[in-house]
């Protein structure tokens, strides 16, 4: 005989089933439908575009050649990194121009995915469980860049494979091998500069063993250089990319730093013009003020995080903060720098990805924890689908609007989308800061500090 409540339960659990099933269906179907979107929307691999894998091509091919002295000159002059990373170019070098245009074509489609797998692994290891939902929120974070990544193939860049890495970078800290974390991290800023700025962040957060081999890693790179290439090219190089740069700004279109947003709004300077100028009086102090500004509410929301009594551990999900830390460093990397290139934003898909599970996981069970959760998602959802930013034009498009106000305001969507991104991390920047202050001090509940790691400094 039936009971009547075990009637009721199975009939419970049916009307249940088809909405998990509905729910698992439409979060499949949407990974499916974005991954077809992205597929289907990638430029030609074969529309070879004058952009900056000249650069890469070029500086391969003087390095296979042994003429290292041509690297900076100036009838080749968009090579802009220090000298030793122009051997790591020589195999493309090698090769007939369109092959090896393809050859980092597919390279960057491969890192596409592969970054997007091992979000989805980072995902299910450090924040079960990895269900089609979740899964879901992943790919909607990951194709928000979506613009960017494009923006990366059609000029021939280095940055997708530099996102793997620092991809893998997080991958190795969280894992508990923070000196081959660092290690990679040190790679990675010598090739590009701006995410320099990570290191000392990592340092007051006493990430010593991130910091330290990073650090090495770069000096290396830098002493390298030196001594297998010689202080004249050396020097050539500091000419290109310091002294020609320093306290200067441009107002073109794909420069996505606060400098390049005030220059838009308060110069004629135009949207193809890339030759850097002395920074108007009333940009510097409007940039003084707004970067005074962040500072002073990063200090009033996370002062706790500064030099903490004991270096950080991020074994448990409540209590760590590496997810939060690299989401504000890329944030604050792509505002403060004053040549920001379009294709720089792609680092942030790396923390944006995971920051929501891991504000999940922080929580621990008390959904408000972190503050109301609109008053989370609200500026992170808009910062992180306007740091995304949007398809560019060719050169002569913007060259022939760089008169129109709205065209120039509209190329600044992406810095907008920083500042909204750090906006989005104060609140949790404060509850972690008394979380761990309150650990240190044996205040704290059960479990709210960090657990134990391979991860000490």
């Amino acid at each position: 005989m039936e009971l009547p409540h075990e009637h009721g339960m199975r009939v419970g659990s049916e009307k249940r089933f088809p909405a998990r099933t509905w729910v698992r269906g439409a979060s499949l179907l949407l990974i499916a439908a974005l991954w077809a979107n992205f597929a289907l929307s990638l430029p030609a691999v074969r529309a070879v575009r004058l952009n900056d894998f000249p650069a890469y091509f070029q500086a391969g091919r003087v390095m296979r050649e042994g003429h290292p002295e041509q690297l900076y000159s100036t009838d080749w002059k968009w090579f802009t990194n220090v000298p030793i990373v122009a051997a790591l170019f020589a195999p493309l070098g090698g090769l007939e121009y369109e092959t090896a245009w393809a050859t980092l074509w597919w390279v960057s489609v491969a890192s596409f995915v592969l970054t997007f797998a091992l979000l989805l692994f980072a995902v299910a290891r450090w924040f079960p469980p990895l269900d089609p939902g979740r899964a879901a929120l992943v790919t909607l974070i990951f194709f928000a860049f979506a613009p960017v990544m494009r923006r990366c193939l059609v000029l021939g860049q280095t940055t997708p494979l530099l996102v793997l890495a620092f991809c893998g970078v997080y991958l190795l800290v969280r894992a508990g091998w923070p000196r081959s974390g660092g290690a990679l991290l040190g790679l990675i800023c010598v090739v590009k500069i701006p995410p320099m700025l990570l290191l000392p962040l990592l340092g007051v957060r006493r990430r010593w063993s991130v910091a330290l081999p990073a650090l090495a890693v770069v000096a290396a790179g830098f002493v390298g250089s030196w001594l297998f290439f010689g202080s004249d090219l050396m020097a050539q190089y500091a000419d290109r990319v310091i002294w020609e740069n320093l306290g200067r700004a441009h107002a073109a279109f794909n420069n996505q730093s606060l400098d390049g947003a005030l220059m838009r709004m308060l110069s004629d300077r135009g949207l193809a013009d890339w030759v850097p100028v002395a920074r108007p009086a009333a940009l510097r102090w409007i940039s003084f003020a707004i970067l005074a500004a962040l500072a002073a509410l990063l200090l009033v929301f996370g002062r706790r995080l500064l030099w903490p009594p004991v270096p950080p551990h991020d074994a448990d999900p409540r209590a760590g903060s590496l997810e939060l830390e690299i989401g504000l460093g890329v944030a604050l990397m792509v505002l403060v720098f004053p040549i920001v290139w379009i294709h720089y934003y792609l680092f942030l898909v790396v923390p944006l990805a995971l920051l929501p599970f891991w504000w999940q996981a922080r929580a621990g069970g008390e959904p408000h924890a972190l503050g109301a959760p609109w008053m989370l998602a609200l500026p992170f959802a808009a910062g992180a689908w306007l740091a995304g930013g949007m398809e560019a034009h060719e050169n002569a498009w913007y060259a022939a609007r760089e008169g129109e106000m709205l065209v120039r305001l509209r190329q600044n969507l992406q810095p907008l989308g920083a500042l909204l991104l750090i906006v989005s991390f104060l609140r949790p920047l404060h509850v972690v800061a008394e979380r761990q202050r309150s650990a240190a001090t044996g205040r704290g509940p059960a479990g709210a500090g960090d657990g134990p790691s391979r991860d000490a400094a």
